[in-house]
C-alpha cells in the first residue's frame, strides 16, 4: 500500500513538473508583472561587501582559552580595520533603507491586478496556474541585498598531547559591530586628548630625558647644583596636540618652563 502512494505521489510530481517546463516560457515571455519587476531591479543600487567574516584564534594554553575575552579580542580587530568597518556599517544602513522601499514596491508590483483572462485565452493555461507560475518566477526575481555583516569568531584549543580539544564560537551581529566601533572611536578620541597625553609621562621616560640632556635645562643651562628645580617640557604643548614622546620632550628648569608656559612658535624658537 505504501508503496502505491509513494508511486501515485511520484507521477504527480512528475507531471507538475512537465507542466512547468512546457508552461513556464510562456508565463516568463508574456508576463507583464515579470516585466515590471525586472525592470525595478535594474534600478536598484545596492552595495555589496562581504557580510560574514570568520577570525580564528588558537589558544597555547588552556588558561588563555578559559579566560578568552571576546570584547577584547573583537576590539583589536576593528580597531585595526576601523575604517573599512564604519564604511561597511553605512552601506548597511543604505541597503536597509532603499531595501524598505524596494520592498514596498515589489508587492506593489506583485499584487496588481493584470489582465490574466486575456493573456491566457489562446493558450491551455488557465488564470489561476498563469497566476501562480507568475508569482513562483517573480520572487525568484526578488533582490536579496546584504542586510546584516556578521562576524564568527572561534576560539581553539588542543591539550599537550592531543587528547582533549576544545572550542568556543561567538556570532557577533551588525548592532555588535556598530558598538564596538564606537568604543574604537572614543579610545582614539581619548589617546589624541591632552589627558592621556600626560599620563604618558613616566619616571622612566623622564629619566630619559633628564639623562639625555645632561640634567641641564635646555635654554639656560641651570642644573640642579645651581638650586633649580628641574622640568620635563613638552616642546609642542599636548594643548596644541603635541605627543608625549622623547622627539617633543626637554628639560627645562623651573623658571624657563613657567616662562614659556603653553606658547609656542612653529617659525621661530622654542
Amino acid at each position: 500500500m505504501n508503496i502505491l502512494i509513494a508511486i501515485c505521489i511520484l507521477i504527480v510530481l512528475i507531471l507538475a513538473y512537465l507542466f512547468y517546463i512546457k508552461n513556464i516560457e510562456f508565463v516568463r515571455n508574456n508576463s507583464i508583472c515579470l516585466k515590471y519587476i525586472r525592470d525595478l531591479n535594474v534600478k536598484q543600487n545596492f552595495k555589496t561587501f562581504n557580510s560574514i567574516e570568520k577570525y580564528q584564534k588558537i589558544c597555547n594554553k588552556k588558561p588563555q582559552f578559559d579566560n578568552f575575552n571576546i570584547d577584547n579580542f573583537t576590539i583589536a580587530i576593528i580597531d585595526e580595520n576601523l575604517n573599512r568597518y564604519l564604511r561597511t556599517l553605512e552601506d548597511l544602513k543604505y541597503n536597509w533603507k532603499h531595501y524598505n522601499l524596494y520592498q514596498r514596491q515589489f508587492d506593489c508590483i506583485l499584487n496588481s491586478n493584470y489582465d490574466y483572462k486575456k493573456l491566457t485565452q489562446n493558450t491551455i493555461l488557465n488564470e489561476f496556474f498563469f497566476r501562480k507560475l507568475e508569482v513562483w518566477e517573480c520572487n525568484k526575481e526578488r533582490l536579496k541585498p546584504a542586510l546584516d555583516l556578521v562576524i564568527h569568531v572561534i576560539v581553539l584549543y588542543t591539550s599537550p598531547k592531543g587528547k582533549n580539544h576544545y572550542r568556543k564560537i561567538f556570532q557577533l551581529n551588525s548592532n555588535n559591530i556598530e558598538y564596538y566601533c564606537n568604543e574604537c572611536l572614543k579610545a582614539r578620541q581619548y589617546r589624541q586628548s591632552a589627558q592621556y597625553q600626560r599620563s604618558l609621562m613616566t619616571d622612566k621616560l623622564r629619566y630619559q630625558v633628564l639623562n639625555r640632556d645632561g640634567h641641564r635645562c635646555v635654554i639656560c643651562g641651570a642644573s640642579a647644583r645651581d638650586g633649580v628645580k628641574l622640568h620635563v617640557d613638552h616642546i609642542v604643548p599636548v594643548s596644541k596636540g603635541g605627543k608625549t614622546e622623547l622627539s617633543n620632550l626637554r628639560t627645562l628648569c623651573e623658571r624657563c618652563n613657567l616662562g614659556k608656559g603653553a606658547s609656542y612658535n612653529p617659525y621661530g624658537y622654542n
